[in-house]
């Protein structure tokens, strides 16, 4: 009998290469990573708004790949219970592994959570998934410290009836065209009591998103509003300039006066078709179409200042993230899950799915940008800026007080403004 060696090598080469494939990639689970733990666990999320159906095809899926790791989600349904329940249980040194974080929570909650170590998801790939505003929000010192689930940013929202009625054929690009778009559209009696208002701006308690509109008026003015190391605040001439033109649409004496104290919610108003145009964010959209199903409704970007540079242009972001407890016993596998919810499509587009919101990941932004999907607001998310704040609900807080001093005359702008930078600065 003749043997062909070679041949018989060859074949002995191929048995050999396919049972080390065969044991390499048929094991179940990530037991070949020395950072995971070699018994079962079970990881603890926890968040607010999202219901428990948002999370489940994504433990399922998962748990199909990581045999080891088993994910519990908790959802609490307001913003506020869940902050103090977050805030009591890490004292009590019974918190969860993983949980959600406002957009704003890096400064204000940075003691609570441990930053990946860099070798999973490090500042530099970070970088390059998310838009700019993310990153500026979740790294600090270097380290990422949430990543996240979705994103929104802040658009002008206008009622295309009372813009057709009004004969204004495109709703404005920068604030010149929407100033004349206000004298347009504001209707008086003949006691100068508002019939219709223009827009809903100048007002202290009743305009949703006073903070942000305060911002990015700041921003797009100049400002970069935190200081240089980022501990606390100086408005300068920015804020001012910003603040100023926000009061005028409250003040009875300007041209441009169409809002006040006595309306109700800007959001409220709007459905009911007595404001043309607001500014919110996409979120926003069930809201007023469950108040109103039949307003004719469009959006567009963010007003900006005539022939502003391409550093000025700018509108402000708002989403949630998910972060690691720096109580955790399984930081690694906490950051392994967390990356892989929020970096492949394939299963954060399970989440935005099931909570109708829009993606944050670039790649996704970018196709949804080729195929003008929602793109003023995906548009829009490359154009957000930030500026770290120490505790963002209560500097909403003063920059009402500030605004209703002004409203009230007891305090001119320029004292009002000072005062309001003194009290923030204090948080810091």
């Amino acid at each position: 009998m003749n043997f062909d060696f070679k041949k018989i090598a060859i074949a002995i080469f191929v048995i050999v290469l396919i049972v080390v494939l065969i044991v390499i990639f048929g094991k179940k689970n990530t037991a070949v990573d020395p950072n995971f733990p070699t018994t079962n666990v079970t990881l603890k999320v926890w968040g607010w708004g999202d219901e428990n159906v948002a999370f489940a095809d994504i433990f399922k899926a998962y748990g199909a790949t990581i045999k080891t790791v088993k994910l519990e989600y908790t959802k609490f349904d307001s913003k506020d219970v869940y902050e103090k329940a977050l805030v009591n249980a890490m004292a009590s040194n019974t918190g969860p592994d993983i949980f959600m974080i406002d957009d704003s929570w890096v400064s204000k909650h940075f003691d609570k959570m441990r930053p990946e170590a860099g070798t999973l998801m490090n500042a530099g790939l970070y970088k390059t998934l998310f838009p700019e505003v993310i990153s500026k929000d979740m790294i600090l010192s270097g380290y990422v410290y949430g990543a996240p689930l979705y994103m929104d940013a802040m658009a002008l929202l206008y009622n295309k009836d009372i813009f057709n009625a009004k004969s204004i054929v495109f709703p404005p690009t920068n604030w010149d065209e929407f100033m004349d778009d206000v004298v347009k559209i504001k209707e008086m009696d003949q006691n100068k009591k508002i019939q219709l208002a223009a827009t809903a701006l100048g007002g202290a308690t009743n305009v949703e998103n006073l903070g942000d509109i305060l911002s990015v008026l700041a921003i797009q003015s100049g400002g970069t509003i935190n200081r240089l190391n980022d501990k606390g605040v100086d408005f300068g001439d920015a804020m001012a300039k910003g603040l100023s033109f926000y009061m005028q649409f409250s003040d009875p004496v300007s041209s441009y006066y169409s809002w006040n104290e006595s309306f109700a919610k800007s959001r409220e108003v709007f459905a009911s078709q007595k404001v043309g145009m607001i500014f919110d964010y996409f979120s926003a959209f069930d809201a007023i179409k469950k108040q109103n199903p039949f307003l004719n409704i469009d959006v567009v970007p963010l007003p900006q200042l005539k022939g502003a540079t391409a550093q000025n242009i700018s509108t402000v972001a708002k989403y949630k993230a998910l972060a690691v407890s720096k109580q955790s016993k399984y930081p690694y596998v906490a950051w392994h899950f967390i990356k892989f919810m929020t970096t492949q499509e394939s299963t954060i587009s399970l989440y935005l799915t099931s909570t109708g919101r829009l993606p944050a990941l670039k790649t996704m932004i970018s196709a949804g940008i080729k195929k003008q999907e929602n793109d003023v607001f995906l548009k829009s998310f490359l154009q957000a800026k930030t500026w770290q704040k120490a505790d963002y609900e209560k500097i909403n807080l003063v920059f009402r007080g500030m605004v209703l001093d002004i409203l009230s005359g007891r305090v001119d702008l320029s004292r009002s403004l000072k005062s309001a930078e003194e009290e923030i600065n204090r948080m810091y």
